[in-house]
């Protein structure tokens, strides 16, 4: 049994080797991004077709977002946040550095009167007249990481400081993650392809929330403060996951273990794997490989690496994948090839 293995480019890759424009159009346009999605698939199989990825002649996608790149903003936009688009880079969150006096002033959002909520409904309701369905690609986003475009490093700070405040904020956000992903789950059953894509091969009912930046806080706050709301996306639509792209997963593992539900976690480079695995011994677990690190590492070493990182989260039911992410436009074509290479040649 082969293992399960994807990549995905930073923007800056496609800008390089696709000269593909992540500008507003890119997020706004239905019509563009359909245009920018051909050219992207059929570079991937122009320059990696023989290990399996892309297509020779790409038809149309009715994308809303894109599995193709992570790109998470338009939850903190519709919150209130500015963005600023970058041809070569993933749109920018502007955080708006609110202090704990003004958590209370954040209202949770009408989405019938919400006007960045208003064009993105345009796109769906555009995609579904012309094609009759929509592969909804958005990255969820997750409910620390929009805490923080709200709040900054304030947030940190007032978890201490005025907890009841944070925690109510917490809760809208939640709220708002749930209506969203709501109507996602209406356009299509996989709705996790823009927080990453190996969800669209090993689970792909799997409703995947972003934890980035847990990694900044302990197992204690994540418990206090987050489990509760992680749960209740959980038992909203049942299969769950954790996306922890941090690299010490296994330092909040022993709270991601109380979700009930979980059935999907992406484990972040630099992980103790054979921890993580040991507390959460029947999940699907997808390890990730350092883009960075694939840079520079000699095609032994990623061979070694790739099936240490798989061999140390396989289980019983061989629920283990394994990708690279972010990959960016100084990575040779030779290092993505040994890694596609090394997860090839793993057998289950």
């Amino acid at each position: 049994m082969k293992v399960k293995h994807d990549i995905t480019f930073h923007p800056s890759w496609w800008y390089k080797n696709a000269d593909i424009h992540f500008t507003q159009d890119f997020f706004d346009e239905p019509e563009y991004r359909m245009e920018c999605d051909i050219k992207m698939r059929k570079t991937l199989y122009e320059h990696f077709g023989q290990y399996g990825l892309g297509e020779k002649n790409p038809q149309k996608r009715p994308l809303l977002g894109s599995d193709l790149l992570a790109a998470g903003y338009l939850y903190s936009q519709i919150m209130g946040c500015d963005i600023v688009y970058n041809e070569d880079n993933s749109p920018q969150v502007v955080c708006m550095d609110l202090d704990e006096d003004s958590i209370e002033d954040i209202e949770l959002p009408n989405l019938d009167k919400n006007p960045v909520w208003s064009a993105t409904q345009k796109q769906i309701d555009y995609l579904l007249d012309k094609y009759g369905y929509v592969e909804t690609h958005i990255n969820l986003m997750g409910i620390q990481n929009i805490a923080l475009d709200l709040m900054g490093q304030e947030l940190m700070v007032s978890y201490y400081t005025a907890p009841d405040e944070v925690d109510e904020l917490l809760n809208k956000i939640t709220e708002l993650s749930i209506n969203i992903g709501i109507i996602f789950k209406k356009l299509n059953s996989s709705v996790s392809g823009g927080v990453t894509a190996i969800t669209n091969q090993t689970i792909p009912e799997c409703y995947l929330t972003s934890n980035c930046s847990v990694e900044m806080i302990s197992n204690d706050l994540y418990e206090k403060f987050l489990l509760k709301y992680d749960q209740k996306l959980a038992d909203t639509f049942k299969s769950f996951g954790v996306h922890h792209c941090g690299q010490t997963m296994e330092h909040v593992v022993e709270g991601y273990s109380k979700i009930k539900g979980l059935t999907f976690a992406e484990v972040g480079a630099g992980s103790d794997m054979s921890k993580v695995r040991e507390t959460l011994p029947n999940i699907h677990l997808n390890a990730r490989y350092s883009p960075a690190k694939l840079a520079d590492a000699s095609e032994n070493d990623i061979f070694t690496q790739v099936e240490a990182l798989v061999k140390a989260g396989d289980n019983t039911n061989h629920a283990i994948s394994i990708s690279c992410v972010g990959i960016d436009g100084n990575v040779s074509d030779n290092q993505i090839i040994n890694f596609l290479k090394a997860c090839d040649a793993i057998n289950l």
